[in-house]
C-alpha cells in the first residue's frame, strides 16, 4: 500500500516536472502575435484579432494580455459571456493586480446583473493608484449601483468620473439617462448637453438631447438637434429614430 502511494506522488511530481515552460523564442512569439492581433481589432477584423490570441496563447498559455485580448472579444464582439470570464480569471491568475482585466471581467458581470460581483471588482481596481483609467471603474461602478438601487452613490461615483476626466462619453449619458429617469428633467437635459458637447460626433447625444428638449418645450432646439442626428448617424437604425422624432415635429 504504501508502495502504491509512493508511486503516485512519484508519478504527479514527474507530471508537475513535465508542464511545458515556453522558451524565449515561444515567448517573442506569442508577444508577435498577440501585438498582430491587437492590430487586427483595430482595423475591425475581429475574426483574424481571435485568431492571432490562439496562436499566442498556444505559444504561451500563461500570457495575462493575451487572455484579456481573448475575453475582450469573446464578450463584445462574439457575445460569448461565459467564455470571456474563463479568460478574463485566467489573466488574473497569472497577474493578479490586472485592474483593466478586474474592471472589464466586472463590466461582463454588470451586463448579466451580477451587481454586488461588478461592484466588488470595480471597487478592487480603483483601489490600484497605477491604474491609467480609473475614471472607466468609477463611471461603471456608479452605474452598478444605479441598477442595485443605491442612487446617491450611483451619482457620486459617475460625477466623480466625469470630474477626472471630462471627456468621458459614457458618464454624462448615464447621468442623463439617471436624472431622467427620476423625473428631473432639467438635470436630464443638461447632462445630456453635456455629453453632446463632449462627443459631438456621436448621434446618439443629440437624440437624447433633442427628445429632452421637446420634454422642455424646446422644439425649435430639438428640431434642430434630430437633424444633426441623422446627419451624423452611421447605422440605418439610429438614423431612422432621428428621422422619425424630426417627422413627429
Amino acid at each position: 500500500m504504501h508502495r502504491r502511494l509512493h508511486s503516485a506522488w512519484l508519478l504527479a511530481l514527474v507530471l508537475v516536472g513535465c508542464k511545458h515552460v515556453p522558451t524565449e523564442q515561444e515567448r517573442r512569439g506569442a508577444e508577435l502575435r498577440y501585438e498582430i492581433g491587437l492590430q487586427a481589432q483595430a482595423a475591425g477584423n475581429v475574426q483574424e484579432a481571435y485568431k492571432e490570441m490562439e496562436k499566442s496563447l498556444a505559444l504561451d498559455p500563461e500570457y495575462p494580455e493575451a487572455h484579456h485580448a481573448m475575453a475582450i472579444l469573446l464578450h463584445l464582439a462574439f457575445n460569448r459571456p461565459e467564455e470571456a470570464i474563463r479568460h478574463y480569471k485566467l489573466a488574473l491568475e497569472y497577474r493578479p493586480n490586472f485592474s483593466e482585466a478586474k474592471t472589464n471581467l466586472a463590466n461582463v458581470y454588470l451586463s448579466q446583473a451580477r451587481y454586488d460581483e461588478a461592484i466588488k471588482l470595480y471597487e478592487s481596481s480603483l483601489n490600484d493608484m497605477l491604474y491609467p483609467t480609473p475614471f472607466i471603474a468609477q463611471g461603471n461602478l456608479g452605474w452598478a449601483l444605479y441598477k442595485k438601487g443605491e442612487t446617491e452613490r450611483a451619482l457620486q461615483n459617475i460625477k466623480a468620473s466625469v470630474t477626472t476626466n471630462p471627456g468621458f462619453c459614457m458618464g454624462y449619458k448615464n447621468l442623463g439617462v439617471i436624472y431622467e429617469e427620476m423625473g428631473n428633467v432639467s438635470d436630464a437635459c443638461r447632462y445630456f448637453g453635456r455629453y453632446r458637447e463632449a462627443c459631438p460626433d456621436v448621434a446618439d447625444a443629440y437624440l437624447r438631447e433633442g427628445a429632452c428638449q421637446v420634454k422642455q418645450g424646446k422644439m425649435e432646439e430639438a428640431r434642430q438637434s434630430f437633424t444633426v442626428c441623422e446627419a451624423k448617424a452611421k447605422s440605418q437604425v439610429l438614423k431612422d429614430d432621428c428621422h422619425r422624432f424630426l417627422e413627429a415635429l
